[in-house]
């Protein structure tokens, strides 16, 4: 036997042997700990030794564990001592949301006609001190895993007229996320102002809700003032997203729903006190009367100005009490008030008009205006220093003597009646506008124009329905704006875009004369639509101009200026708009 064949038979025996002792297989499951606390992560391996080829194996059941990253599968070969070992494992690193005991199920691998088994496994998690969250997120998170929305309220419990931060929050393990349509929930019994916050955009920094990392946007905030007591019920928002979507793909489509959330709504304190305006929060009153000093009959400006961090668009006018001579108009009002993610807050003016009717000194005030405050669970009062005005008698005689007082109001001259005397504008007895001409014009006239506007509306509306003669109609305008692309071009001495766009111009409007796709304008449709129209001849140069617009785009070579191009496609058009058989 020579020494090559010798070498052969080494090989085959040692591959012989590598072979029968290459089928010790096994498969098993193990972690990297059996304790961990919640949102720590916790490395689970399935090992597959030594699987025959057709091998499969299963995904075991995590049972509500997170999946952070895998599942990785890797592989490896050893030969020690001649014997060979293949192993394949696949790993995942988990973490739980919620404290207490997880149990991961068996893993099985099919061998041929049977089956291998790995043993369950017992994971315990206790409650983590970070990553925290509520009950919103955890809901949200329970619905899915990867994407949730909440509704969060900045308090469960108000008074009526207090108002509250609802705030709209999306949280995302996708890298690439596109938004669809959503629309706000359905608020009822709420007076809702939205806070402008600019266009949506991720948080720099992701957030850890029970362990996971999400990338978070602010959606929506709302400042909410409740205008009823009792449990009031925000419902749950409904948000269409596509999850990574490429330049291939749309994307998976996705559908999400919000948590609802009720807000307890606390009534106000019954001893209502009688100037109380509405307000609730923290008010200050600032007063401002520029005029002092006035004559009977002349307008005096009072200024009552309520600022601070409150319900300040539900402020009703307040109700001044004033002497009886001096008249008070209703208020203008003058609002300066932001809404932020801090609230409402800003001020609310009411300007007056007061006209003191006689002369005299005149006091207003001391004025009180009352509000509850939320933070002591109280109504406060505000009230403005007395006000002093000095009323001088009004131009010609005194306005004292000559206009009595609103409560000292009496009927005179009542026992004489005098006769009108002068132009008493007399007519003829038989001058009457019934039945005269005038009178019949009158009425017949309104009817006519109905009638007119009817007929008008009947054919408009039939014009409008007609879409073929809509496009007709426009084929004319359409082509000029597509001939001024033409010459623009033509003036650019841009060969390419002119041909193009007298190419465009001559199919277009062929097609909207005659209401064709721009895919049937040929030249055997040409000729059967423009046959009749002086003897063919409009027709054949029809044709002629769109192959040579056609040709001109790629030929080098060109038949005629392009002027007379340009004149020739202008003038066939006004040739078609002319004939009356078109």
């Amino acid at each position: 036997m020579s020494r090559k064949s010798t070498y052969l038979l080494i090989l085959v025996l040692s591959l012989l042997g590598y072979g029968a002792r290459a089928q010790e297989i096994s498969l098993t499951a193990m972690v990297d700990r059996e304790s961990a606390t919640v949102g720590d992560a916790v490395k689970y391996s399935i090992t597959f030794t030594n699987p025959p080829p057709g091998t499969t194996l299963s995904t075991p059941d995590l049972n509500g564990l997170a999946v952070l990253q895998g599942p990785f599968d890797s592989r490896s070969t050893q030969i020690i001592n001649g014997r060979g070992t293949m192993t394949f494992t696949r790993t995942w690193i988990l973490t739980a949301t919620q404290p207490g005991e997880f149990t991961i199920g068996a893993a099985v691998g099919q061998v041929g006609g049977g089956q291998l088994r790995t043993e369950p496994i017992k994971l315990r998690f206790a409650k983590g001190e970070g990553g925290g969250s509520n009950a919103a997120m955890d809901q949200g998170q329970k619905s899915n895993r990867d994407l949730f929305c909440t509704i969060t309220l900045s308090k469960n419990r108000v008074y009526v007229g207090e108002q509250v931060i609802a705030t709209y929050t999306l949280y995302s393990r996708y890298n690439n996320l596109q938004a669809g349509e959503y629309d706000l929930p359905k608020l009822n019994g709420f007076w809702a102002e939205e806070v402008h916050l600019g266009e949506a955009t991720w948080d720099r920094t992701p957030q850890t809700v029970n362990g996971l990392r999400y990338n978070t946007v602010v959606l929506k905030k709302q400042v909410l003032i409740p205008q009823r007591s009792g449990k009031l019920r925000i419902e749950a928002m409904e948000l269409n997203y596509r999850v990574n979507p490429t330049f291939f793909s749309s994307g998976t489509p996705v559908t999400i729903r919000s948590n609802a959330t009720e807000l307890n709504v606390l009534d106000l304190p019954a001893d209502k006190p009688a100037d109380f305006i509405g307000a609730v929060g923290e008010l200050q009153l600032t007063t401002e009367m520029p005029r002092t000093s006035v004559k009977a009959n002349e307008a005096i400006d009072l200024n009552l100005r309520f600022s601070g961090r409150a319900n300040l668009k539900l402020i009703e006018a307040p109700k001044l009490s004033l002497p009886t001579d001096i008249e008070a108009y209703d208020p203008k009002i003058v609002d300066k008030v932001s809404v932020t993610t801090g609230g409402m807050s800003g001020s609310r003016e009411f300007q007056y008009l007061l006209i003191p009717r006689s002369a005299g000194e005149q006091t207003l005030g001391p004025i009180t205006f009352s509000y509850f405050d939320p933070a002591s669970g109280s109504y406060k009062r505000l009230s403005t220093d007395p006000l002093n005005v000095t009323v001088l008698p009004g131009d010609g005689t005194s306005a004292a003597v000559t206009r009595p007082r609103q409560n000292e109001v009496q009927q005179i001259g009542t026992d004489i009646r005098y006769i009108r005397t002068g132009d008493l504008q007399l007519r003829p007895h038989d001058d009457r506008l019934f039945g005269s001409w005038a009178y019949v014009a009158g009425i017949a006239t309104p009817l006519l124009a109905f009638l007119g506007l009817a007929t008008w509306q009947r054919r408009r509306g039939l014009e409008l329905a007609d879409t073929v003669a809509q496009r007709r109609k426009g084929a004319d305008r359409v082509a000029r704006k597509r001939l001024k692309a033409a010459e623009e071009a033509l003036k650019a001495n841009d060969r390419t875009g002119f041909y193009s766009a007298l190419g465009k111009a001559l199919e277009g409007y062929f097609a909207d004369r005659y209401d064709l796709g721009v895919a049937q304008v040929h030249a055997d449709m040409v000729r059967m639509k423009l046959g009749s129209l002086e003897e063919g001849r409009i027709a054949q140069e029809y044709v002629e101009l769109l192959d040579e617009s056609a040709s001109a785009r790629f030929a080098p070579l060109e038949s005629k200026p392009r002027q007379q191009v340009y004149e020739q496609a202008v003038a066939l058009i006004r040739r078609i708009e002319a004939s009356p058989r078109a």
